[in-house]
């Protein structure tokens, strides 16, 4: 077996990975290269691959990094079947339909073909392709078999387990920490070869245990102060995290009800799906998506364009929650120009913020930032409460290895910035004592 490093190497984003056997030659992802924009330039440099020439996909789960490129892998010749689990197929056609508005606005001055790569119709294609497994279905293609494991990231996330010739290879997508919403993260099974993300390598998550009482503790203080509460979340599980959270909290009475704006189309048809695929959620989120009508409760206000003057009108003390997570695009530019420069607001992270992102620039405490061209002074209060991130920490993916430490040959670090993959390795090599590579861009191994 040998793979090759494509994507996902020299960042957290744009994961990429050529694996070929014997008789087969195909992908694990095929994700958007996200650093400042949405989009870089890189995203539409010719594969390292004949797109025509690959059997396969293999999907982790439905981010964008992850799923992006899939327009121009079709566009450029693939015509073979894609794989996931099944809600990821689902997810997948409304993260890329709303990627399509995205990329055109934010690129819309580069000179190439973006309306013939992102549009409509190449979405559809891709959805005729999508064959969505249950976790444990075995699939065999060619002298591949390939086995889906539950990653606890988001709904319908896996790490994938590659067996051929005698030698098994798990990837992992991401990997999931603790999740009100998801069933766990399942055990590492044995395996010859481990491609293991490590976006918080160098980091351990604070208060986990107790970050739902510190998201209480921020609102109580939102409600005592009337503040204005913004919190950036990704539209696909972190918003239907932080609304499970917040709804729990008020219908539990341990906070007063407070005006909630979602303004997020996105985040709002992906709860949708939460709905539809109830099954794969733990059994308290499963019994509360199906419990609760959104849209008849009295203080959640689901924002569409026509709505957007009561939440910029209306007087605080307000939630806002609103996309992109990372403040790469989306709503939430609108609300940052509007409030970032008032003294009532608090901007909450509640997850990972990439390197050069407005979102990373903020929370290392810039106070002058650029938003579409503007300089804005930042007066907001900035908090973050990265435990509701849903990446495993150092020390989850240690002791996530470790039972299968005896077993694995080498572990291939991917997913990450330097420094996290630099520290993770040392953790690794001298705690688990398993050889650990961080491989370069375009690398390639033979296993």
């Amino acid at each position: 077996m040998k793979i090759k490093f494509l994507g996902g190497v020299k960042s957290t984003t744009g994961a990429n990975y050529l694996v070929e056997t014997k008789e087969a030659k195909f992908l694990v992802d095929c994700g958007l290269i996200q650093k400042e924009n949405v989009c870089e330039l890189e995203n539409f440099e010719p594969f390292d691959y004949n797109p025509s020439e690959i059997d396969f996909v293999l999907i982790t789960h439905s981010h964008l990094d992850h799923i992006g490129r899939l327009p121009k892998l079709f566009y450029e010749g693939f015509n073979g079947k894609i794989y996931s689990v099944l809600p990821s197929r689902d997810l997948a056609k409304e993260i890329l339909l709303d990627a399509n508005k995205v990329i055109k606005e934010k690129c819309r001055d580069w000179n190439l073909n973006i309306d013939e790569i992102y549009n409509e119709e190449n979405v559809e294609k891709i959805m005729a392709h999508w064959l969505g497994v249950n976790y444990h279905q075995k699939l065999n293609l060619n002298d591949v078999e390939i086995e889906f494991f539950d990653a606890g990231h988001i709904l319908g996330s896996a790490f994938i387990k590659i067996s051929s010739d005698n030698t098994k290879v798990v990837f992992t997508g991401d990997l999931g920490n603790i999740d009100p919403l998801l069933n766990r993260c399942e055990e590492l099974p044995e395996t010859d070869y481990l491609i293991l993300e490590s976006t918080y390598g160098d980091r351990i998550h604070l208060d986990l245990e107790r970050r739902k009482d510190i998201l209480e503790d921020i609102i109580e203080e939102t409600l005592k102060e009337k503040r204005i509460l913004i919190i950036p979340a990704f539209s696909l599980e972190r918003s239907q995290e932080i609304l499970f959270e917040v709804i729990d909290l008020i219908e539990d009475k341990k906070i007063p009800k407070i005006n909630i704006f979602l303004d997020s189309p996105l985040a709002i048809r992906i709860l949708k799906i939460y709905s539809k695929y109830a099954d794969f959620l733990n059994p308290e989120a499963k019994d509360f998506f199906l419990r609760y009508d959104y849209e008849n409760l009295d203080y959640l206000h689901i924002v569409d364009d026509e709505d957007a003057y009561e939440l910029f009108e209306s007087p605080p003390p307000k939630i806002i929650i609103s996309s992109s997570g990372a403040l790469q695009g989306g709503k939430i530019v609108n609300i940052l120009k509007r409030f970032i420069n008032k003294e009532e607001t608090t901007i909450l992270f509640v997850g990972y913020q990439p390197e050069g992102s407005l979102g990373r620039k903020i929370l290392d405490g810039l106070k002058e930032v650029e938003i579409d061209g503007q300089k804005f002074y930042v007066k907001a209060k900035v908090e973050k409460l990265l435990s509701y991130s849903a990446h495993k920490d150092q020390k989850g993916l240690i002791d996530w290895i470790y039972p299968q430490r005896q077993k694995i040959k080498k572990v291939f670090l991917v997913q990450g910035e330097e420094n996290a993959k630099i520290v993770l390795r040392s953790k690794i090599e001298d705690y688990l004592g398993i050889k650990t590579i961080i491989p370069q861009e375009k690398e390639e191994v033979v296993l």
